[in-house]
This record gives structure tokens, C-alpha cells and sequence, in this order.
């Protein structure tokens, strides 16, 4: 989630691809999970008690959804429609805990794009078959540690060189870092939403897509992963 005091709203993503949060879409509404990666998640915390009080506060929600790594789905501006309550899933390191969950739906309600593994037909459906999916989703999380263990880590090697053919510098970007959040010291807070030759392509909540040089912004520390 990431709050915009110059716009007045608040950037909400869900995103499917990393395994983190378990959201999931019960008879047209989204049961969307707050934030915090490990350990028990407090309501009151960050942009959880900005979204908890939505509606209240004056603050617009817009909702992205991330089906394919790194790319960006709007779904439109969102409504809470019922009061946030608490449910249990694994964190980052697959230790059951404490998670608040937000029912939302966008206004208005829309046809917008669900990943089917998450999508139940009412509360009976997901009460049915639901927890099926919780195990589902703990033994996929628990298979992407373990292979993340084993991997070798990718890189998209960038080769430039002089007007005579000298190589000058090689620059390896990491291909993991999209969907990366990250801060940069002008724009402010983003996501790294893909890999363009020896830059990468940044969508800033504040000014929106930018594409800056991977290694001058390490070198003079112009960004940080957050």
C-alpha cells in the first residue's frame, strides 16, 4: 500500500505473483490482506488504519491487481464495504500469524480480471473449498523457499562499449528486482515494473513511470530497495 498526501489517495496492489498475501475474491468482493510480511499484522498500523477508515478519512483507494510479474492491472477506485476482520496465514518464512483483511469492491462495481485459484462463488463456496487453497498456497510458498535456496540467480548482463570496440563497464541488473518497491530521492516511493537494457522502468506513485540508469542510481544512492 502506498499513500499520497500530495493526491490525497492511497495505492493498493494485489498481487499474485509473490506469495506473500493471500487475497482472494468471495461472491465479487475482495478480501484483501494488510500490510506487514512477518509476524502478527496490527490494524493500526501504516496504510492498515488509512484503509480500515476509508470512506471516513476522505482518502480515494485505487486497486492494482499483478496477475503476471510485473505487470499492472487498474481496477479502479474501491469501496469498503464491510467491516475488516482477522484471519491467519503464513509470512514470508511460512510461519502461521495474524492478518487483517479488508472486504472491497471497485466503485463502481466492475468486471475486472480475477486469477481463478482465488475466486469463490459466495462464503459457502470458499468456506467449502477455501482452506484447500490455504494448503495449497502454504505448500507452493513453502516449494518456492526451498527453490529459491537452490537457484541461481538470474541477470540480464548489459555489454556496452567505446566507438573502437572496448568494452567500458558491464552492468548486471538483477532480473528478481521487478516488482521491487523502491525509494528514490526526487520521486519518491515506487515499484520497479520491468528491465530496459541498462535501465529500469519505475512506476512512482507521485509522478508516475520514470526510467532511470540502474547504475548511476546504485552508485550515487539515489535509490533504495524498501
Amino acid at each position: 500500500m502506498r499513500r499520497s498526501k500530495a493526491t490525497n489517495s492511497l495505492v493498493i496492489i494485489s498481487d499474485y505473483t509473490k506469495g506473500i498475501y493471500h487475497d482472494k475474491w468471495i461472491g465479487g468482493v475482495l478480501h484483501y490482506t494488510g500490510m506487514g510480511k512477518k509476524g502478527d499484522q496490527d490494524i493500526n498500523w501504516a496504510q492498515n488504519a488509512t484503509l480500515a477508515s476509508c470512506g471516513k478519512n476522505g482518502i480515494d483507494v485505487h486497486l492494482f491487481e499483478v496477475m503476471n510479474r510485473g505487470e499492472y492491472i487498474y481496477c479502479g477506485r474501491i469501496e469498503l464495504v464491510d467491516k475488516p476482520y482477522t484471519d491467519i496465514q503464513p509470512d514470508e518464512d511460512g510461519m502461521d500469524r495474524k492478518v487483517w483483511m479488508f472486504p472491497i469492491r471497485p466503485v463502481p462495481d466492475n468486471d475486472v480480471e480475477k486469477p481463478n485459484m482465488f475466486v469463490f462463488k459466495d462464503m459457502d463456496d470458499y468456506k467449502a473449498y477455501g482452506k484447500n487453497i490455504d494448503e495449497e498456497y502454504r505448500r507452493m510458498l513453502a516449494g518456492r523457499k526451498k527453490s529459491k535456496n537452490r537457484e541461481i540467480k538470474k541477470t540480464v548482463p548489459v555489454i556496452p562499449t567505446t566507438s573502437n570496440g572496448l568494452l567500458i563497464h558491464v552492468v548486471e541488473i538483477p532480473a528478481e528486482i521487478v516488482g521491487q518497491k523502491v525509494k528514490h530521492k526526487l520521486y519518491g516511493e515506487g515499484t520497479i515494473s520491468s528491465i530496459d537494457g541498462a535501465s529500469i522502468v519505475v512506476l512512482f506513485d507521485s509522478v508516475g513511470e520514470k526510467k532511470l540508469g540502474y547504475d548511476i542510481c546504485i552508485k550515487n544512492r539515489l535509490i533504495e530497495m524498501i
